[in-house]
């Protein structure tokens, strides 16, 4: 039996539309007194990892990197997109973020009370089941993560976030790369001058062409079983 990556390096999707639908009409309006929205501009921080933590995060629309530093060492855990929420685990007991947010991208972000989200929690099941199985994603996605980290070589790693952010974040072949060469090193776990190597080789390769921030891939069937074969 083989099992392949989810290569969750990045979401899409809307992981919270079941979450709203089953609100009723009186639950949803605790929500809306109980949010205020944000727009951020590309490059600005939106959680701070260690910050006492008051709010559940929804990114209404743009793109943000989250990621665990310690000194001058940083690791990028994911990219979200829109529709997903951030800082779940803040709502059964975790006082402060573990992580810090930064935009991407211009960026429109929802901070709803946790207090209204527990609320909720402890009068509708079906939001709790909800924000369960969220949780629970986001948890497989940590072991993914992992297991490419861990097990993966360096063109495996790079291989995972071009295909992720291909298919999941802008589900074309070509696409502006969002993030930079420090950043890409961040979310692979190594150095940036093996991310500017292994862009050389796959471009020698013909896997990718670049331009600038532009990125093409040429060769996605070859990607994946780089991606595979780890």
């Amino acid at each position: 039996m083989t099992v392949l990556s989810q290569i969750n390096h990045c979401e899409d999707g809307d992981e919270t539309k079941n979450c709203f639908k089953v609100l009723s009409e009186q639950e949803m309006t605790l929500l809306e007194n109980n949010r205020t929205e944000i727009k951020f501009s590309k490059g600005e921080t939106i959680i701070k990892q260690g910050t006492k933590s008051t709010d559940i995060l929804y990114l209404k629309s743009g793109l943000v990197k989250i990621s665990i530093n310690s000194g001058e060492s940083t690791l990028i855990i994911c990219v979200k997109t829109k529709n997903h929420f951030i800082g779940i685990e803040n709502i059964y007991g975790y006082d402060y973020h573990a992580y810090t947010v930064v935009a991407l991208e211009d960026s429109e972000i929802c901070f709803i009370d946790t207090s209204a989200i527990r609320q909720l929690l402890k009068q509708n099941n079906n939001f709790n089941a909800e924000l369960y199985r969220i949780s629970t994603n986001n948890s497989l996605m940590t072991y993914d993560r992992f297991f490419s980290l861990t097990q993966k070589q360096l063109h495996g790693r790079f291989a995972d976030v071009l295909l992720c952010l291909s298919r999941s974040v802008f589900k074309s072949l070509k696409f502006d790369l969002p993030l930079s060469r420090k950043d890409l090193a961040a979310l692979t776990g190594m150095a940036p001058e093996s991310v500017i190597r292994i862009i050389k080789d796959f471009k020698t390769d013909k896997i990718i062409a670049t331009k600038g921030k532009r990125i093409e891939i040429l060769n996605e069937p070859l990607l994946e079983k780089i991606s595979n074969v780890g």
